[in-house]
């Protein structure tokens, strides 16, 4: 057994912990019945999303050991101040940037706000696709605006089964 490194010190198998390193999270979710999740804080990116209609909160892990789900796009609920927000996260280099280094950033649908420095948990449901390098900005933001429509009917179908627990997020299994 691996240990995921949050509150609860929940052990997984390091079987789940591979599905989640190769982008299988929901694979993840069916196997452990919770959405595997990471913890940090809201730092400053290149604000290129804001650019896009794309704001996003870029997180700094508290934990930069732990398991970071495969380069691509998925489908995420965030919960941050006792609220949860529908989202759509990015995990990767960025390659229409000639980025680098791998970021997580997550985009949370309707909401509004200056939130650097507050602590966030992405709770990963489901990969959309994978990260892809777009000739332009506008193209990039013509795939975003198909993965929002990707992400809510993903979510609207999955809402249903899940349960918003404290810090967690569950799936009903019956």
């Amino acid at each position: 057994m691996v240990k995921q490194k949050d509150s609860r010190q929940t052990a997984f198998p390091e079987a789940a912990l591979k599905q989640v390193r190769a982008g299988a999270t929901l694979a993840f979710l069916k196997r452990t019945a919770q959405a595997y999740r990471l913890t940090g804080k809201v730092v400053e990116g290149n604000k290129i999303g804001r650019t896009l209609g794309y704001p996003t909160a870029n997180m700094q892990l508290e934990n930069p050991t732990e398991v970071v789900p495969g380069q691509g796009v998925y489908t995420a609920m965030v919960s941050m101040n006792d609220h949860w927000y529908q989202s759509m996260v990015n995990v990767g280099i960025r390659p229409t940037l000639d980025m680098y280094n791998v970021t997580i950033e997550a985009h949370l649908f309707g909401f509004q706000g200056d939130i650097y420095g507050r602590t966030f948990t992405i709770h990963f449901l489901e990969r959309i696709r994978d990260e892809m390098r777009f000739s332009s900005l506008s193209e990039l933001k013509e795939q975003l605006d198909r993965d929002r429509e990707k992400s809510r009917k993903s979510l609207g179908k999955m809402e249903a089964r899940l349960l918003k627990g404290e810090g967690e997020l569950l799936l009903k299994t019956a």
